[in-house]
Protein backbone atom coordinates (compact mmCIF):
# COMPACT_ATOMS: atom_id res chain seq x y z
CA UNK A 1 0.00 0.00 0.00
CA UNK A 2 1.42 3.41 -1.00
CA UNK A 3 1.50 5.78 1.64
CA UNK A 4 2.22 9.88 1.72
CA UNK A 5 2.83 12.37 4.32
CA UNK A 6 -0.98 11.92 5.69
CA UNK A 7 -2.84 8.95 6.15
CA UNK A 8 -5.03 7.30 3.24
CA UNK A 9 -6.55 4.28 2.04
CA UNK A 10 -5.26 2.14 -0.39
CA UNK A 11 -8.20 2.88 -3.31
CA UNK A 12 -6.82 6.11 -3.08
CA UNK A 13 -3.94 5.13 -5.09
CA UNK A 14 -6.18 4.08 -7.85
CA UNK A 15 -7.84 7.43 -7.95
CA UNK A 16 -4.16 9.40 -8.13
CA UNK A 17 -4.26 9.52 -11.69
CA UNK A 18 -0.15 10.81 -11.52
CA UNK A 19 0.93 8.15 -9.51
CA UNK A 20 -1.06 5.69 -10.97
CA UNK A 21 0.38 6.25 -13.89
CA UNK A 22 3.77 6.11 -12.80
CA UNK A 23 3.39 2.85 -11.23
CA UNK A 24 2.52 1.98 -14.75
CA UNK A 25 5.20 3.66 -16.57
CA UNK A 26 8.46 2.66 -14.26
CA UNK A 27 9.63 -0.62 -12.71
CA UNK A 28 9.60 0.86 -9.18
CA UNK A 29 7.52 -0.65 -6.29
CA UNK A 30 6.41 3.33 -4.68
CA UNK A 31 6.07 2.44 -1.40
CA UNK A 32 5.11 6.34 -0.25
CA UNK A 33 5.57 10.04 -1.07
CA UNK A 34 5.60 13.28 0.21
CA UNK A 35 4.76 16.51 -1.45
CA UNK A 36 7.55 19.26 -1.05
CA UNK A 37 5.04 21.70 -3.71
CA UNK A 38 2.43 20.95 -6.30
CA UNK A 39 4.78 19.87 -9.24
CA UNK A 40 7.75 18.42 -6.87
CA UNK A 41 7.08 15.19 -4.76
CA UNK A 42 9.53 12.74 -2.78
CA UNK A 43 9.08 9.07 -3.22
CA UNK A 44 10.16 6.09 -0.78
CA UNK A 45 10.40 3.09 -3.38
CA UNK A 46 11.89 -0.46 -2.56
CA UNK A 47 14.89 0.94 -4.76
CA UNK A 48 15.71 3.46 -2.83
CA UNK A 49 15.01 7.41 -3.14
CA UNK A 50 13.39 9.20 -6.04
CA UNK A 51 12.10 12.85 -7.23
CA UNK A 52 9.27 13.33 -9.00
CA UNK A 53 9.18 17.16 -10.93
CA UNK A 54 7.12 18.72 -12.92
CA UNK A 55 7.19 21.20 -15.56
CA UNK A 56 4.56 23.02 -16.98
CA UNK A 57 6.93 25.27 -19.61
CA UNK A 58 9.14 22.22 -20.37
CA UNK A 59 11.51 24.51 -22.69
CA UNK A 60 14.97 22.83 -23.35
CA UNK A 61 14.11 20.03 -20.99
CA UNK A 62 14.78 17.19 -23.50
CA UNK A 63 18.43 18.97 -23.73
CA UNK A 64 19.11 19.62 -20.16
CA UNK A 65 18.30 15.72 -19.56
CA UNK A 66 20.35 14.53 -23.14
CA UNK A 67 23.55 17.04 -21.29
CA UNK A 68 23.34 15.39 -17.79
CA UNK A 69 23.25 12.33 -19.03
CA UNK A 70 26.26 12.53 -21.42
CA UNK A 71 27.78 14.64 -18.35
CA UNK A 72 27.63 11.15 -16.18
CA UNK A 73 28.70 9.01 -18.79
CA UNK A 74 31.94 11.17 -19.23
CA UNK A 75 32.71 11.21 -15.86
CA UNK A 76 31.15 13.51 -13.74
CA UNK A 77 29.28 11.88 -10.58
CA UNK A 78 28.33 14.91 -8.78
CA UNK A 79 25.35 16.06 -10.36
CA UNK A 80 21.75 14.64 -11.62
CA UNK A 81 20.62 11.53 -12.70
CA UNK A 82 17.62 11.21 -14.81
CA UNK A 83 15.59 7.77 -14.78
CA UNK A 84 14.55 6.59 -17.97
CA UNK A 85 9.98 5.24 -18.03
CA UNK A 86 9.10 2.17 -19.48
CA UNK A 87 8.65 3.42 -23.14
CA UNK A 88 12.75 4.41 -22.53
CA UNK A 89 12.42 8.08 -22.68
CA UNK A 90 13.06 10.60 -19.72
CA UNK A 91 9.29 12.36 -19.80
CA UNK A 92 6.05 11.38 -18.75
CA UNK A 93 3.32 13.71 -19.57
CA UNK A 94 0.63 13.78 -17.44
CA UNK A 95 -2.12 16.70 -15.63
CA UNK A 96 -0.45 19.06 -18.07
CA UNK A 97 2.78 19.13 -16.61
CA UNK A 98 5.80 17.27 -17.96
CA UNK A 99 7.14 15.17 -15.29
CA UNK A 100 10.91 13.57 -14.77
CA UNK A 101 12.18 11.14 -12.13
CA UNK A 102 15.66 11.89 -10.42
CA UNK A 103 17.53 9.35 -7.99
CA UNK A 104 17.32 11.10 -5.02
CA UNK A 105 20.43 12.59 -3.29
CA UNK A 106 20.40 11.63 0.22
CA UNK A 107 21.96 15.01 2.05
CA UNK A 108 24.46 14.83 4.85
CA UNK A 109 23.61 18.18 6.13
CA UNK A 110 22.74 21.71 4.55
CA UNK A 111 25.43 23.07 2.46
CA UNK A 112 26.15 26.79 3.37
CA UNK A 113 28.65 29.11 2.32
CA UNK A 114 28.98 30.05 5.49
CA UNK A 115 30.75 27.25 6.24
CA UNK A 116 34.58 27.35 4.45
CA UNK A 117 34.87 23.25 3.86
CA UNK A 118 31.23 23.94 1.86
CA UNK A 119 32.68 26.76 -0.31
CA UNK A 120 36.13 24.75 -1.03
CA UNK A 121 34.08 21.85 -2.40
CA UNK A 122 31.54 23.88 -4.02
CA UNK A 123 34.15 25.88 -5.86
CA UNK A 124 35.89 22.28 -6.79
CA UNK A 125 32.27 20.67 -8.05
CA UNK A 126 31.92 23.78 -10.06
CA UNK A 127 35.55 23.45 -11.42
CA UNK A 128 34.66 19.32 -12.44
CA UNK A 129 31.63 20.65 -13.48
CA UNK A 130 33.22 22.87 -16.29
CA UNK A 131 36.26 20.61 -16.78
CA UNK A 132 33.70 17.71 -18.17
CA UNK A 133 31.50 19.63 -19.25
CA UNK A 134 33.69 20.61 -21.92
CA UNK A 135 34.87 17.40 -23.06
CA UNK A 136 31.31 16.73 -23.93
CA UNK A 137 30.37 20.82 -25.75
CA UNK A 138 31.43 19.60 -29.56
CA UNK A 139 28.73 16.76 -28.91
CA UNK A 140 26.13 18.50 -27.37
CA UNK A 141 22.88 19.90 -29.35
CA UNK A 142 23.09 23.15 -30.61
CA UNK A 143 19.97 24.16 -28.29
CA UNK A 144 21.66 25.24 -25.31
CA UNK A 145 21.91 29.11 -25.66
CA UNK A 146 25.12 31.07 -25.86
CA UNK A 147 26.05 32.89 -22.73
CA UNK A 148 24.11 36.43 -22.39
CA UNK A 149 25.01 37.43 -19.43
CA UNK A 150 25.86 41.90 -19.90
CA UNK A 151 22.59 41.37 -21.43
CA UNK A 152 20.62 40.29 -18.51
CA UNK A 153 22.86 42.98 -16.16
CA UNK A 154 21.72 45.47 -18.26
CA UNK A 155 18.09 44.64 -18.14
CA UNK A 156 18.34 44.25 -14.41
CA UNK A 157 20.09 47.52 -13.73
CA UNK A 158 17.52 49.46 -16.64
CA UNK A 159 14.64 47.93 -13.87
CA UNK A 160 16.32 48.93 -10.78
CA UNK A 161 16.97 52.30 -12.34
CA UNK A 162 12.60 52.72 -12.68
CA UNK A 163 12.50 52.25 -8.71
CA UNK A 164 15.10 54.33 -7.43
CA UNK A 165 12.35 56.64 -6.48
CA UNK A 166 10.54 54.05 -4.46
CA UNK A 167 14.41 52.39 -3.08
CA UNK A 168 15.50 55.02 -1.73
CA UNK A 169 12.13 56.21 0.53
CA UNK A 170 13.40 52.98 2.09
CA UNK A 171 17.28 52.70 2.23
CA UNK A 172 20.06 55.81 1.94
CA UNK A 173 19.80 57.37 -0.98
CA UNK A 174 23.51 58.31 -1.20
CA UNK A 175 24.02 54.56 -0.68
CA UNK A 176 21.16 53.80 -3.58
CA UNK A 177 22.84 56.10 -6.27
CA UNK A 178 25.97 54.69 -5.27
CA UNK A 179 24.98 51.41 -6.70
CA UNK A 180 23.26 52.51 -9.68
CA UNK A 181 26.72 54.48 -10.13
CA UNK A 182 29.07 51.50 -9.67
CA UNK A 183 26.94 49.55 -11.48
CA UNK A 184 27.13 51.49 -14.90
CA UNK A 185 30.66 51.85 -14.40
CA UNK A 186 31.43 47.85 -14.26
CA UNK A 187 28.95 47.61 -17.27
CA UNK A 188 31.19 50.11 -19.39
CA UNK A 189 34.48 48.33 -18.28
CA UNK A 190 32.93 45.43 -19.25
CA UNK A 191 32.36 46.47 -23.06
CA UNK A 192 35.91 47.74 -22.85
CA UNK A 193 37.49 44.43 -21.20
CA UNK A 194 36.23 41.37 -22.10
CA UNK A 195 37.56 38.70 -24.07
CA UNK A 196 36.00 35.16 -25.18
CA UNK A 197 38.09 32.23 -22.90
CA UNK A 198 37.91 28.73 -23.33
CA UNK A 199 33.76 27.50 -24.02
CA UNK A 200 32.88 25.56 -21.10
CA UNK A 201 28.91 24.86 -20.16
CA UNK A 202 27.67 27.21 -17.59
CA UNK A 203 25.87 26.17 -14.81
CA UNK A 204 24.18 29.72 -14.64
CA UNK A 205 22.77 29.47 -10.86
CA UNK A 206 25.46 28.65 -8.49
CA UNK A 207 23.32 29.79 -5.05
CA UNK A 208 24.01 27.25 -2.38
CA UNK A 209 20.49 25.89 -2.70
CA UNK A 210 22.19 23.92 -6.11
CA UNK A 211 24.89 22.15 -3.89
CA UNK A 212 24.27 19.24 -1.71
CA UNK A 213 26.25 17.96 1.00
CA UNK A 214 25.72 14.35 0.56
CA UNK A 215 25.55 11.06 2.60
CA UNK A 216 29.15 10.34 1.04
CA UNK A 217 30.30 13.89 2.04
CA UNK A 218 30.77 14.82 -1.54
CA UNK A 219 29.64 18.17 -3.04
CA UNK A 220 27.19 17.56 -5.83
CA UNK A 221 25.47 20.29 -8.43
CA UNK A 222 22.24 20.20 -9.38
CA UNK A 223 19.41 22.22 -10.87
CA UNK A 224 20.60 22.63 -14.61
CA UNK A 225 17.53 24.74 -15.89
CA UNK A 226 19.94 27.95 -16.81
CA UNK A 227 22.64 25.88 -18.65
CA UNK A 228 24.75 28.11 -21.23
CA UNK A 229 27.65 28.05 -23.32
CA UNK A 230 30.01 30.90 -22.51
CA UNK A 231 33.59 31.73 -20.96
CA UNK A 232 33.50 29.49 -17.59
CA UNK A 233 34.51 32.74 -15.43
CA UNK A 234 30.68 34.07 -15.36
CA UNK A 235 30.07 30.76 -13.35
CA UNK A 236 32.97 32.01 -10.92
CA UNK A 237 32.17 35.56 -10.79
CA UNK A 238 28.61 34.53 -9.58
CA UNK A 239 30.03 31.93 -7.46
CA UNK A 240 32.55 34.36 -5.62
CA UNK A 241 29.76 37.09 -5.62
CA UNK A 242 27.35 34.34 -3.73
CA UNK A 243 30.34 33.44 -1.09
CA UNK A 244 31.29 36.91 -0.72
CA UNK A 245 28.11 38.02 1.88
CA UNK A 246 28.76 35.01 3.88
CA UNK A 247 32.19 36.03 4.58
CA UNK A 248 31.34 39.48 4.83
CA UNK A 249 33.43 40.42 2.20
CA UNK A 250 36.40 39.88 4.52
CA UNK A 251 39.84 39.63 2.25
CA UNK A 252 41.83 37.59 4.14
CA UNK A 253 39.04 35.39 4.10
CA UNK A 254 38.54 35.42 0.16
CA UNK A 255 42.25 34.39 -0.18
CA UNK A 256 41.79 31.36 0.99
CA UNK A 257 40.68 30.93 -2.78
CA UNK A 258 43.70 31.37 -4.49
CA UNK A 259 42.03 29.84 -7.82
CA UNK A 260 39.59 32.74 -7.85
CA UNK A 261 42.47 35.39 -6.88
CA UNK A 262 44.56 33.75 -9.75
CA UNK A 263 41.35 34.31 -12.17
CA UNK A 264 41.53 38.58 -11.54
CA UNK A 265 45.44 38.73 -12.41
CA UNK A 266 44.74 36.61 -15.92
CA UNK A 267 41.37 38.30 -16.51
CA UNK A 268 41.06 42.35 -15.79
CA UNK A 269 37.80 42.17 -17.09
CA UNK A 270 36.87 38.95 -13.85
CA UNK A 271 37.33 41.86 -11.23
CA UNK A 272 35.83 44.15 -13.44
CA UNK A 273 32.50 41.86 -13.35
CA UNK A 274 32.73 41.35 -9.67
CA UNK A 275 32.11 44.70 -9.08
CA UNK A 276 28.85 44.89 -10.39
CA UNK A 277 26.70 44.19 -7.67
CA UNK A 278 24.25 41.55 -8.85
CA UNK A 279 22.56 40.41 -5.64
CA UNK A 280 21.46 44.20 -4.98
CA UNK A 281 19.75 44.68 -7.69
CA UNK A 282 18.12 41.50 -7.98
CA UNK A 283 17.27 41.79 -4.25
CA UNK A 284 15.85 45.67 -5.03
CA UNK A 285 13.72 44.53 -8.46
CA UNK A 286 12.19 41.53 -6.11
CA UNK A 287 11.68 43.96 -3.30
CA UNK A 288 10.14 46.89 -5.70
CA UNK A 289 7.78 44.08 -7.59
CA UNK A 290 6.40 42.67 -4.26
CA UNK A 291 5.67 45.72 -2.16
CA UNK A 292 2.16 45.54 -2.20
CA UNK A 293 2.28 42.43 -0.29
CA UNK A 294 0.83 42.18 3.23
CA UNK A 295 3.54 40.81 4.66
CA UNK A 296 7.60 41.95 4.53
CA UNK A 297 9.21 40.18 1.35
CA UNK A 298 12.18 38.02 1.96
CA UNK A 299 14.09 40.22 -0.54
CA UNK A 300 13.42 43.35 2.15
CA UNK A 301 16.18 41.65 4.72
CA UNK A 302 18.88 40.33 2.35
CA UNK A 303 18.38 44.34 0.74
CA UNK A 304 18.94 45.57 4.15
CA UNK A 305 21.97 43.67 4.62
CA UNK A 306 23.40 44.27 1.42
CA UNK A 307 23.46 47.97 1.43
CA UNK A 308 23.97 47.78 5.49
CA UNK A 309 27.27 46.36 4.41
CA UNK A 310 27.92 48.55 1.25
CA UNK A 311 30.89 50.28 2.75
CA UNK A 312 32.68 46.88 3.56
CA UNK A 313 31.58 46.15 -0.29
CA UNK A 314 33.59 48.50 -1.39
CA UNK A 315 36.55 48.06 0.78
CA UNK A 316 36.75 44.63 -0.32
CA UNK A 317 36.73 45.63 -3.65
CA UNK A 318 39.79 48.23 -2.85
CA UNK A 319 41.30 45.37 -1.66
CA UNK A 320 41.37 42.73 -3.73
CA UNK A 321 42.68 45.51 -6.55
CA UNK A 322 45.37 46.39 -5.17
CA UNK A 323 46.06 42.46 -4.14
CA UNK A 324 45.91 40.99 -7.44
CA UNK A 325 47.52 44.60 -9.33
Amino acid sequence: MMKTDQPIFRDDFNRNRLFFRLSQETKLTIQSYSKIKNNLFKIQAEKGLYILKGYGEPGDLESIIHFSQLLHKNGFHEGLMYEKFNDGQYLLLEQGFVWVLLKYIVPMRKFSYSKAEDRADGLNTLLNFHHYSKTILPILPSELPQENTVVKWENRLEIFEIHVPFLAKWFNPQVIGEIVYYSHFALNGLMKEYSQTEEVVLHGDVASHNFIRAADNKVYLIDYDLLSVGSAEWDYVQYASRILPFIKWNSSLFQSHSFLIELGKGQPWFRTALSFPMDILREGNHFSHSSGDKRMPSSFANLSYFISTWELRKQFLTNYNNLIQ
